[in-house]
């Protein structure tokens, strides 16, 4: 049952990835069918698209390299991620969350994967447990989950689930407020 449940989760990283690629086509064809259209989501899905290529396990393997074989794999994970974000930022830098809804998601998904990736880090390399508890169980959907949420994003490029009006919210709460007598 092991050995189905670790193909399975390759499989369906590779699944996750090819989802990415979707995105970064249909952001593609889309902007070549408005050619004033702004090009940001095309190329934020390729640069998330090309971080999951390289850091996908199957994509190792035929360069020799077993990713799963050790605990690094998170840390690889999550430096791949962090990168993809300043990447990400670099490539939206004069877009706002509100013009382009899918920086908002796509890093924020990000940031829950990094955040989760070094938990397991963390939970194999320094507490020793071995045995499946609830954590990993929440890892594993969790991370599917946001990246479902961050393909979604790329294909719509909407707040679909109201992650702008939060943050908007959220901005207008810790904004100072103007004093009266000004």
């Amino acid at each position: 049952m092991e050995l189905i449940e670790q193909y399975f989760n390759v499989y369906l990283a590779s699944l996750i990835m090819w989802g990415f690629l979707m995105a970064f086509l249909y952001n593609v064809v889309k902007k070549s069918s408005l050619p004033g259209s702004d090009p940001t989501a095309m190329w934020i899905a390729l640069s998330i698209f090309l971080s999951y290529l390289l850091s996908d396990p199957l994509f190792n393997q035929g360069f020799g390299y077993d990713l799963l074989d050790s605990t690094s794999a998170y840390l690889v994970w999550s430096a791949f991620d962090l990168v993809t974000i300043l990447v990400i930022m670099f490539i939206a830098r004069g877009k706002t969350v509100q013009q382009l809804p899918v920086k908002l998601y796509v890093c924020t998904g990000l940031m829950i994967n990094i955040s989760l990736f070094i938990g397991m880090y963390i939970d194999l390399n320094f507490t020793k447990y071995i045995g499946p508890w609830w954590f990993w169980y929440l890892y594993s959907i969790i991370v599917n989950i946001s990246d479902i949420t961050m393909i979604i994003a790329l294909f719509c490029n909407k707040d679909f689930l109201g992650l702008v009006r939060g943050y908007n919210r959220l901005r207008g709460l810790l904004k100072p407020e103007a004093s009266p007598n000004a």
